[in-house]
């Protein structure tokens, strides 16, 4: 494939084949980098636990399994402080009320001998709120943020379900005191639902595994992710007041609170992956809940990529990292328009044939370790390529022209 992107000679075909190589060679250094990644092992540091849940308009059970899920984990929390945006409905407030009244008949203590080593008892703290009007996920969790005494912090997703031992595979990264944050990794809870879910499950571990990965092997994750995220208290509580009013072509900016979030840790340090932390979580399964997540998401794409630019100056790894992922998007969409549309009117379909076949053997590439979970899924890879360039192609040109909407929707 290289060879063949290293033969053209002449117009288009110079800035085509340079692509090529380019996005190969970039693929193949993330391969690479990801093959070296390793979990981190050992036992935890010893560190109290604040756990922040917001939640809005979500259903009750997916409420009910998310906070027993922390109740279960295998490493003692200290605190969970659970926070209504201003829910349309009351169910989801009334279980969280109910759960919590359910701790308090029962006085539920946390044994910390061992975690912590002093080996007294605490009662674990559970702390709910609901505003009377929605206000956004940022000022929910800022509301938890500020009640929190945890020596780290744990962010969860309303939908999300944690394994057992997932805090205590997040805490192990941070006995390396350069490390700010760390990510899990996440997969989708409703897999079986259709056909669509299992495609995104399957990119949900590509992003994980081989993106995440390799960038954790440099230190620089760039999204730690809003299901399951662990920041050192020092990272948020010293930016507290900018994360709920920063700004973006003059709006105050109301989503994008995971890759934020991240960029304040990364200056201060070290951002990591843990795969062994595990969560499931509840992913788009029709269109048009998949067309309104990537909305929000490529919005904040854009936006906290532009302003990780100027962390590169001091990081030169963050930079080309940022750099990389942006240009390589620019350049590919365009390759493929050119290659599917301009140059087959031009010189007849041989290039499209041949950039069909770049674009099946970089899905394959790409999810080469779902080959092992879910094989043939893995066989339709190339399909969900297709759908980056018919929906997400024109999304996020959409969302690009549209940065400075606060518009963004729901899941």
């Amino acid at each position: 494939m290289l060879y063949v992107n290293s033969i053209y000679k002449e117009g288009w075909s110079v800035s085509l084949g340079i692509y090529g190589t380019v996005m190969l060679t970039y693929l193949l250094a993330k391969m690479i980098l990801s093959f070296f990644y390793k979990p981190k092992i050992g036992d935890p540091p010893n560190l109290k636990v604040s756990v922040i849940i917001p939640i809005y308009n979500e259903k009750v059970n997916a409420i009910q399994d998310t906070i027993l899920s922390i109740l279960n984990q295998d490493y003692p929390i200290h605190e969970i402080i659970v926070v209504d945006d201003g829910s349309d409905d009351d169910g989801c407030y009334e279980e969280v009320l109910r759960i919590k009244e359910q701790l308090n008949s029962c006085k539920k203590k946390v044994e910390i001998d061992g975690a912590r080593g002093d080996g007294k008892r605490y009662k674990l703290r559970f702390i709910s709120h609901r505003f009377s009007e929605n206000k956004g996920k940022r000022h929910a969790q800022i509301w938890g943020f500020e009640r929190s005494t945890g020596d780290v912090i744990v962010t969860v997703d309303s939908d999300g379900y944690l394994f057992p031992d997932a805090v205590r595979a997040l805490l192990i990264p941070f006995r390396d005191s350069e490390v700010m944050a760390v990510t899990g990794h996440v997969n989708a809870r409703n897999r079986i639902k259709n056909w669509f879910t299992k495609l995104i499950d399957m990119r949900y571990e590509n992003a994980f595994r081989v993106e995440r990965a390799a960038q954790s092997v440099t230190g620089n994750v760039l999204i730690c992710c809003g299901p399951i995220s662990c920041y050192r208290r020092e990272v948020i509580i010293e930016n507290l007041e900018q994360y709920g009013h920063q700004m973006f072509l003059g709006e105050v900016v109301q989503a994008g609170d995971d890759r934020c979030l991240t960029n304040y840790a990364i200056l201060k340090g070290k951002t990591v992956y843990q795969e062994t932390a595990r969560c499931i979580t509840d992913v788009p399964a029709t269109l048009l809940q998949f067309i309104k997540q990537q909305i929000r998401w490529n919005k904040s794409f854009f936006r906290e990529s532009l302003l990780a630019l100027k962390i590169g100056v001091k990081k030169p790894m963050v930079l080309i990292w940022v750099v990389m992922e942006l240009a390589l998007w620019i350049i590919f969409n365009v390759t493929l328009i050119l290659g599917f549309v301009i140059k087959p009117v031009a010189t007849g379909w041989l290039m499209g044939i041949y950039y069909f076949a770049c674009l099946c053997l970089s899905a394959y590439a790409r999810n080469v370790f779902y080959i092992l979970k879910h094989p043939f899924i893995f066989l339709t890879a190339p399909i969900y390529g297709f759908i980056h360039i018919i929906v997400l192609f024109p999304l996020r040109i959409y969302a690009l022209c549209t940065l400075k909407s606060n518009k963004w929707g729901t899941r």
